[in-house]
């Protein structure tokens, strides 16, 4: 299937699936692609920067759930429904103009190289970004970057053509608190691995779902930090994410994060709040 490379354009539509917006702060999910380019136009035209973005397979066709923040900070650029050649032209481009990686997203079903949404940041330091590892090539890269002094940010896993399943990773080289990485995590795995590194102090600063032909896996970054409150969640139909989403926006929370990914031909997701 060719995939589009889509162009950031100023325009306005309001009002699509999984909305939720105050002056400061937006996020939106279930956006077709069409969708998700209008609302991508809409919030940046009013001055939000977008902070987090991933795309997922459904049987209905990709959809894309993002957040947009308002803040200051450095030029940006974002870009999605791409293919895994178009990624690599993009990545190509925007890096020899100084940009960085700041969130990947990658989502396969088992066919072609993957379908890819990306957003760049023109952030000084040293980093480093991988697509299209198997587990045990990540695992290499994982342990020569953090062998370096490298923190990992960024994780991504995916099934490609034939049932591969890959991954795309970023990782960035600076000093910080202690922190903890895991992938290929069923939803037990997971659970277990949360409650063990919740209870030693580490906060959990990026999870991702995607399908498998043995089933839903995760991979998640914790971080040994303090902080304000701070909630996560996974294994949500559309409807739960919403109703989580709803409560604790209600309460003061912001959506840090947030990955869709499918099971069983539905929508799931997986998301982290904070105060």
């Amino acid at each position: 299937m060719k995939c589009r490379l889509f162009l950031v354009i100023l325009l306005s539509a309001l009002g699509f699936a999984g909305q939720s917006h105050s002056a400061e702060f937006i996020a939106r999910h279930g956006l077709s692609s069409s969708q998700y380019q209008s609302a991508f136009n809409a919030y940046v035209g009013q001055g939000l920067a977008l902070t987090t973005v991933d795309g997922y397979a459904t049987p209905q066709g990709m959809r894309y759930a993002a957040v947009w923040v308002r803040r200051g900070g450095p030029q940006w650029v974002a870009r999605h429904g791409m293919s895994a050649a178009q990624y690599q032209a993009a990545f190509n481009q925007y890096t020899a103009q100084g940009y960085r990686p700041l969130d990947i997203s990658v989502t396969g079903l088992g066919q072609g190289a993957g379908t890819f949404a990306a957003l760049w940041s023109k952030t000084p330091g040293a980093w480093v970004a991988r697509h299209g590892l198997t587990s045990q090539a990540y695992q290499a890269e994982f342990n020569k970057w953090t062998g370096q002094g490298y923190r990992l940010v960024d994780v991504e896993g995916y099934t490609t053509q034939g049932g591969v399943v890959r991954y795309a990773a970023y990782w960035v080289r600076r000093k910080g608190p202690a922190w903890i990485a895991r992938h290929g995590l069923t939803s037990g795995q997971y659970q277990a691995a949360f409650n063990n590194a919740s209870g030693k102090g580490y906060r959990l600063v990026h999870v991702d779902g995607y399908w498998t032909p043995a089933g839903v896996r995760y991979a998640a970054i914790w971080e040994r930090k303090k902080g304000g409150a701070w909630v996560a969640r996974h294994g949500m139909t559309s409807g739960q994410y919403q109703s989580e989403f709803n409560k604790y926006t209600g309460q003061g929370y912001r959506l840090l994060h947030v990955s869709g990914y499918t099971d069983g031909g539905q929508a799931l997701y997986a998301a982290i709040w904070s105060k």
